[in-house]
């Protein structure tokens, strides 16, 4: 058995070699129009793919995080070829044998290209001399690989991590802080995915963002703060009147004394022997109430709460449009649902399942009490869906569509039409099935939605599309699917 496995295994390994040629000869094909349409039957100029990786993605199947990972290990492992046309050894050429020898698991791959390749970074963001990085990589290399035949990956994650610690003392023993020139490469926004019911972000800010960061979280979680106000004697100490403003920016709500941060704080009156405040006072201090969140939950709530504050200056047009609109949160959900009549009946029957809508743009499917919850403060835009999915019709009077035309749109599609695609909505642009300047009207039942790549795929001949009971249909070109088979988008709807 353990003969069985260890071969079993090999073999594995070996075809993961193979895996890593393919997708290196792929990259050199698609990046060549001429060998791009002799060996992937791709038409020269736009085609249906972004680039190789989205090429690799949907030919094979694979996700897309694969894909790339298996192009950046062919850039690693395979020789490359020089301008002058002289063929270049492998970057790293001791893991290169291995891997072709069936004798490292993938995932070591992974911890040795990444580690290897950290270490480059880290000498060239220091100024290292590169006579001297060169000799110190290519004993890692030969570290790594050497570790890698006798130990699991997991162990060998710990010899990288060792490695890297001694390479960054090496190659910079005063630690030197990262140069204006590389800062803006590490900086950034990631967002790692949806876990545990919780979408997952990343943030890398340089010092200014970081002061813009640390000012709104410290006033989200001060635990004592001073608002200016009034109190007549024998009244408790909150402002006079629902419409004061204090310095929170926050209006006071009638019959909530004190409270300033739904919930969070409220009034400590400063009496000498009476319920209102000292005479001549016209300050007093918040302290904290019972608050069940963390201090992680009020930094994200005030972050949250500044972002949507900010989206009120659309008002201003001081933000950027987006997709021809102002940024503005979107959602759609259906009459019914909104009003929570399916609620109120008790059951639910197919027909009324079918009619269910109750998604945001970006997010996806939300509860409906989420909707019924930002609709308290939100301007509603009534859409009606004919039988037909007709919306609205501006005839041919008008080219683009204009913004009403365009949020009617959005409210049908969800996100980008393309099959398979998840761009959404707000990231889109309009299309007019039958070109407007066959002839197409400027309407609901003539436009999709398409996100750039695949508005240009369409005009380039990729798909052809057919609208059917106010759905998108997209018929690919022969060289997608000979048979031409029609398909719908079904990520954003159901139906």
């Amino acid at each position: 058995m353990p003969t069985l496995q260890q071969v079993l295994e090999n073999i594995g390994r070996s075809l993961t070699a193979a895996q890593v040629s393919v997708a290196g000869h792929a990259v050199e094909t698609f990046e060549n129009p001429a060998e791009r349409q002799r060996l992937l039957g791709l038409p020269m100029g736009k085609t249906a793919f972004r680039d190789v990786t989205d090429y690799l993605r949907t030919a094979l199947r694979i996700d897309g995080t694969e894909a790339r990972r298996r192009i950046r290990w062919a850039a690693a492992l395979r020789p490359a070829q020089a301008l002058s046309g002289a063929v270049l050894p492998a970057r790293l050429p001791l893991l290169s044998e291995a891997v072709q020898d069936g004798a490292v698991d993938r995932v070591a791959v992974d911890v040795i290209t990444q580690a290897v390749e950290t270490a480059r970074q880290m000498a060239r963001r220091v100024g290292a001399d590169p006579q001297t990085v060169g000799p110190l990589l290519e004993d890692g290399e030969e570290r790594l690989v050497s570790q890698s035949l006798s130990v699991d990956p997991g162990t060998l994650r710990k010899v990288s991590n060792h490695w890297l610690s001694w390479f960054e003392a090496t190659v910079d023993p005063d630690g030197a802080e990262p140069n204006d020139a590389d800062l803006p490469q590490m900086q950034g926004m990631i967002r790692q995915g949806k876990r545990n019911g919780l979408h997952h972000w990343l943030l890398a800010v340089n010092d200014v963002q970081n002061e813009y960061l640390e000012t709104i979280v410290g006033a989200a979680t001060n635990p004592r703060a001073t608002y200016r106000g009034q109190a007549a004697s024998g009244e408790s100490a909150q402002p006079a009147g629902s419409g004061d403003s204090v310095e929170s920016g926050r209006p006071a709500e009638a019959g909530v004394p004190g409270d300033w941060s739904a919930g969070r704080l409220t009034a400590e009156v400063l009496s000498e022997g009476s319920s209102g405040l000292p005479d001549g006072a016209d300050e007093f201090t918040a302290v904290p109430a019972l608050d069940p969140r963390s201090r992680n939950q009020q930094q994200l709530d005030g972050l949250i709460a500044c972002i949507a504050g900010g989206l009120t200056l659309i008002e201003s047009d001081r933000l950027p449009s987006s997709g021809g609109q102002r940024p503005q949160v979107a959602v759609t959900i259906d009459y019914h649902t909104l009003l929570g009549d399916l609620e109120k009946a008790g059951t639910l029957s197919a027909e009324d399942l079918s009619q269910f809508e109750s998604s945001a743009a970006f997010t996806g499917t939300v509860h409906p009490n989420t909707i019924r919850a930002m609709a308290c403060d939100a301007d509603i835009l009534p859409v009606v869906l004919g039988s037909q999915g007709e919306v609205l019709d501006v005839g041919r009077a008008q080219r683009l569509f204009p913004t009403r035309l365009r949020q009617a749109i959005a409210a049908r599609d969800g996100g980008c039409t393309a099959p398979g695609c998840w761009i959404p909505a707000p990231w889109c642009e309009a299309h007019h099935v039958e070109h407007w300047e066959h002839g197409g009207p400027t309407s609901v039942e003539n436009g999709v939605l398409l996100c750039v790549h695949h508005h240009h795929a369409v005009h380039s001949g990729a798909w052809d599309i057919d609208m059917r009971s106010g759905s998108p249909w997209f018929i690919p070109a022969p060289y997608l699917d000979p048979r031409r088979q029609p398909q719908r988008n079904l990520y954003w709807r159901q139906r």
